[in-house]
């Protein structure tokens, strides 16, 4: 067996921390935007300060709720605004995040909460809630359930007015880089599901190595980067996604489907990229090739999808035939344009991960970048 090896492109200090990154920003640049908020159907820009405000109302609530430092709080919701405030919150007292797919069954809440020893839940609705009072008998350490919809946070947020800055400030410090931030559940394909570890340290180094390497320039090349988070937050790659947005300061938003409403939210975000996993994009991609199709223009967007293909392979060689770079700004105008402005008009890069790709001689997949 080979084995390759390379220096690592970052270094993250033993006296790190998740939370670290947002809370200097608090300090220092309490009025640029880091989040935008989806509400009454209009995107709100969401301040360092505002943000860094709700993280530490449910901190300080958090540690009057009894949460100590390594205890385990499940997280049930949708991609959402308060999934990413409410896991800041559970780093910055010490706790450890034990993310639950919304689509769970019963029997999968039971057992996660149980295995993981869950001292408390935060559910998004009603039906969730009861999900998880159903199994509540068979998680004994379960003392909390908060639900996002309806009046439980405000109720939970106000409980924490008493615990000072300082007390604060001293349980997110206390926090080691190598303790445990999340507790990440397999899909159970080899018998029950498992927790996987993850470490401070280990969202710390991949967010940087990232950073530092080919995500650099997907990060830099906007004045205002930003990005439109829509996968399941349970899973460990939409938790990068964002990480990373957080570390490097860039604009996270958050939009709860998938579905075709998807697109037309991204025509009023305007991202600036997208990171996704190969299903999304394929999805997409079908989604056009059929449209296409059906308005009779089938032809030349299969014309324009190998263009793409040819172009993006002849980019990677340093050499673009003439005959290629016109056929590709023939395309751009009639095809690529068109689905740039539906991603509204300011994203130039899409990333994929999580898993491989359909190969682009598939039927399903493109790089129509």
């Amino acid at each position: 067996m080979r084995e390759y090896s390379s220096p690592a492109k970052a270094e993250i200090s033993d006296d790190a921390r998740l939370t670290d990154t947002l809370y200097a920003r608090a300090a220092s640049e309490p009025n640029a935007v880091a989040a935008r908020r989806l509400e009454s159907g209009q995107w709100r820009d969401v301040t360092v300060a505002e943000l860094h405000g709700d993280i530490t109302a449910y901190a300080k609530a958090l540690i009057n709720a009894g949460v100590a430092h390594g205890d385990r709080v499940a997280l049930m919701s949708r991609t959402r605004y308060e999934w990413t405030v409410v896991d800041y919150a559970i780093w910055s007292v010490g706790g450890i995040t034990v993310p639950i797919y919304e689509t769970s069954s019963a029997e999968q809440i039971a057992w996660i909460l149980s295995d993981s020893g869950a001292k408390a839940a935060f559910v998004e609705t009603d039906a969730h809630a009861e999900r998880v009072e159903a199994v509540r008998s068979s998680s004994p350490d379960l003392a909390h359930v908060w639900r996002f919809d309806g009046d439980d946070l405000a109720a939970l947020r106000s409980t924490g007015a008493d615990v000072d800055d300082a007390t604060a400030e001293e349980r997110r410090t206390a926090v080691k880089v190598d303790d445990m931030a999340t507790l990440i559940y397999t899909s159970g394909t080899t018998g029950r599901p498992k927790g996987c570890q993850l470490t401070h340290r280990n969202f710390l180094f991949i967010s940087h190595a990232a950073l530092e390497g080919p995500t650099k320039q997907v990060l830099t090349h906007a004045a205002d980067p930003s990005t439109l988070l829509f996968l399941p937050l349970a899973h460990v790659f939409a938790r990068f996604v964002q990480v990373i947005v957080i570390e490097s300061k860039a604009v996270l938003g958050h939009f709860t489907s998938t579905g075709p409403e998807l697109i037309d939210q991204f025509g009023v975000f305007k991202p600036t990229f997208i990171l996704a996993v190969p299903r999304v994009f394929e999805k997409v991609f079908t989604k056009a090739e059929q449209k296409a199709t059906a308005e009779g223009k089938g032809r030349i967007f299969n014309a324009a999808a190998n263009t793409a293909i040819d172009y993006s392979k002849a980019l990677s060689t340093g050499q673009v035939p003439f005959g290629l770079k016109v056929r590709h700004a023939v395309f751009k105008k009639l095809v690529y344009g068109k689905l740039m402005d539906r991603l509204g008009g300011r994203c130039r890069y899409a990333v994929s991960g999580g898993s491989a790709l359909a190969t682009a001689s598939g039927t399903s997949s493109a790089a129509l970048a």
